[in-house]
């Protein structure tokens, strides 16, 4: 027996090194992220540039409902005077938005997940006026939909990119870096020290923020005086960023490695900005907030 408890206790040993050695570079990867915030006047100064934004909208691809409410798989669509359109995520396919749900079904008892279309079905004739795409992070989830997104659309797409969303990948990031290379968009890699603007697209900008994967990017949208910051995955509910609340350390240190250090220095720092008058803040998984914010839904125009 005390032969047997050895054998077993030495096996368990073995295995946490095992657990610790495949997780450690991933951590160590995204702790290598660390750039400053922009200052609130960098931030303000957007709204002043000529030839900015005139909208920003929702797109839902899918929903499930949770202990929390209701977690949503939402893009972005910002639109300009001159027809330019910029898409920011892309969801799921209803395939993979069901593959995905019962993970969180298993995890979290939630209801199976709710699929409302494809990027490409929900933007129909409008998707060939869209011509830059960015990505808040590359989880499969925001990801997934440059499939049937490049299907309908073709060529004629870029994706603006930070440096670390092109180059640093962990196991929960390969495959959508898989489908990004395989896909239909040429790639620019913009200056991601700071707050970095987007030439083509007056007024928008990308903070690369690291933090839930080293790259995850804020997207900053001014609209008529409002700054819209779409913030990623620093948490998936408003509640959770406005109180601190990280996600626990199964979620953080073994499924998804994140930053926990830096993950909260950024709700607090997004807390602080979202408490302005003209700065909403957005999580793009809570659509109750989304809706409470009284951002539009995409309807085509």
């Amino acid at each position: 027996m005390k032969t047997l408890l050895k054998v077993v206790g030495i096996l368990l040993v073995l295995a946490i090194l095992g657990i610790i050695a495949y997780l450690l570079p991933a951590h160590i990867q995204v702790r290598s992220v660390q750039p400053d915030f922009p200052s609130e006047a960098e931030l303000q100064a957007l709204t002043r540039i000529p030839d900015g934004p005139v909208n920003i909208r929702y797109i839902n691809t899918s929903s499930q409902k949770t202990a929390q409410g209701i977690l949503s798989h939402t893009a972005f669509i910002v639109d300009w005077a001159d027809g330019k359109r910029f898409l920011i995520d892309t969801g799921m396919d209803a395939e993979t938005a069901i593959e995905f749900g019962k993970v969180l079904e298993s995890f979290v008892d939630a209801e199976p997940a709710v699929p409302h279309g494809n990027i490409a079905e929900l933007l129909g004739d409008d998707i060939q006026q869209t011509s830059g795409l960015g990505y808040t992070h590359l989880h499969i989830d925001h990801v997934q939909g440059t499939k049937p997104f490049c299907a309908v659309r073709g060529p004629g797409v870029t994706l603006y990119q930070s440096h670390w969303q092109r180059d640093l990948q962990n196991s929960n990031t390969v495959d959508s870096a898989a489908i990004i290379e395989d896909s239909c968009l040429s790639r620019t890699v913009v200056d991601s020290n700071g707050l970095s603007e987007i030439d083509e697209f007056p007024g928008l900008a990308l903070v690369g923020i690291g933090g839930h994967t080293p790259g995850s990017t804020l997207w900053v949208v001014p609209v008529n005086g409002t700054l819209w910051l779409i913030s990623g995955d620093i948490s998936n509910t408003k509640a959770d960023l406005t109180n601190n609340h990280g996600k626990g350390f199964l979620y953080s240190y073994i499924l998804v490695p994140e930053d926990t250090g830096r993950t909260q220095d950024m709700r607090l720092w997004l807390s602080t900005l979202d408490a302005q008058q003209n700065i909403k803040v957005i999580v793009p998984h809570d659509i109750a907030d989304i809706k409470a914010n009284q951002l539009p839904e995409f309807q085509g125009r």
